[in-house]
């Protein structure tokens, strides 16, 4: 079955269609639009889609548009709802709710956007939303409207831990929920503060809060809420907001699902788009410190503002547990090298790759190790129970230590 659709994104504003994609079996082409192509404040929907001429674009799979379909989270949502195991890439680019897609592209057919709605759920319907994540992930039933809307809830959001978007205060927010089993520490609550830590340390971080949920079984949960920085507010309504274009470091560096990545490669891309290299070397600073060793190339991205790409809001900051017996192994290596430590990233090499000098690397060290030593009472105050600061404060620790001995 071969299908045609057309794709949109936002050009100064406004919702114009950029090219079209003929789809068919596993694989597609992209051809832009004469009139994209012809703009004078069009840009390249990817680094993969440069505007050179009208020539068309083949893929294998999803290619370049791989960052607006869903990732395992919501492929099991959308697998579920559908009732079935085998589920397309076409079916999974087009299932993703409009509203809540990440990024600018939009997909529609003969004129009409796929998947459309406005009805984006509300503060006030999180605890449902839970209930309902809760139950898919312990593989229990879940009535048909609720499965679909927690779905449409998702969109194409990254990872495989339960999430939803909801509309509040004018602005898209995400929403990160605990597992109803499972989970060792408590890691919605760590992902708080450690975004507070980033903040901190001068890393550019979403607005972010954390809300307890009672769920139906009277438990106390918390939620960590992030804003969407992939759309203008606006208090209007949802259909109101302007989306900002976006791509994840996977895109950019034209990778794969699944492939680890490498420092040397993102900084070389982020330099050849002009973004901040000093800040990007700031967050592989911060990860080392920190232990988060979830750092692939989707937890890294570029979004366009005014007519130059830069590098989004940092996410997905996750501290793991410190243990002496083990090295941490990161998926964003460095010089091929996995086990990414502040030391490392303090050589001479590694300094010269992202243009810092030596002088600045010791004083954001210093301002990092500032920054770390108030994690444990910024874990008290946003009450993370004593299991799971026993269980981190350990990390912390050695990343104290292990500054200290830099500066």
């Amino acid at each position: 079955m071969s299908q045609t659709i057309q794709v949109h994104t936002t050009l100064q504003g406004q919702d114009v269609q950029a090219g079209t994609i003929f789809a068919q079996n596993n694989r597609i082409t992209f051809r832009y639009t004469p009139e994209f192509l012809a703009s004078d404040n069009a840009y390249d929907l990817t680094p993969a889609l440069p505007r050179v001429s009208d020539a068309p674009f083949f893929f294998e799979g999803l290619g370049p548009f791989s960052d607006s379909a869903p990732d395992r989270w919501g492929r099991k949502l959308l697998n579920r709802a559908l009732k079935r195991k085998r589920v397309s890439e076409i079916e999974y680019l087009l299932g993703v709710d409009d509203a809540t897609r990440q990024g600018a592209l939009r997909y529609y057919i003969d004129g009409t956007p796929q998947a459309s709605g406005n009805d984006i759920p509300k503060l006030t319907d999180l605890p449902k939303l839970l209930d309902t994540a809760d139950a898919v992930g312990e593989d229990r039933e879940v009535a048909d409207i609720d499965l679909r809307r927690l779905y449409r809830a998702t969109g194409s959001l990254g990872g495989a831990r339960p999430k939803a978007c909801i509309y509040d205060k004018g602005m898209l927010w995400l929403a990160k929920f605990p597992k109803p089993s499972g989970d060792e520490w408590d890691i919605t609550g760590w992902e708080a503060v450690t975004l507070q830590l980033a903040d901190m340390a001068g890393i550019r971080v979403p607005n972010h809060r954390t809300i307890s949920i009672t769920d139906s079984q009277d438990r106390h949960r918390s939620v960590l809420l992030t804003s969407r920085f992939d759309r203008q507010p606006s208090k209007e309504g949802p259909s109101f907001m302007t989306r900002i274009p976006y791509y994840s470091a996977m895109t950019a560096l034209d990778a794969h699902d699944g492939e680890g990545g490498d420092w040397l490669d993102l900084a070389e891309f982020a330099r050849s788009m002009g973004c901040d290299l000093h800040e990007l070397w700031r967050r592989a600073m911060f990860g080392a410190a920190i232990g988060n060793c979830d750092d692939h190339l989707r937890n890294h991205g570029f979004i366009r503002k005014d007519s130059t790409w830069e590098l989004s809001p940092a996410f997905d900051l996750n501290p793991e547990p410190y243990d002496e017996n083990l090295s941490d192994e990161h998926q964003l290596t460095l010089f091929g090298d996995g086990q990414v430590t502040p030391e490392l990233l303090m050589r001479k090499d590694a300094l010269a790759l992202f243009d810092i000098p030596t002088s600045a690397a010791i004083s954001y060290t210093e301002k990092l190790r500032s920054a770390l030593s108030q994690a444990l009472s910024l874990a008290r105050k946003t009450r993370i129970d004593s299991h799971s600061l026993a269980i981190m404060s350990g990390r912390f620790q050695h990343g104290l230590e292990t500054l200290g001995c830099l500066v």
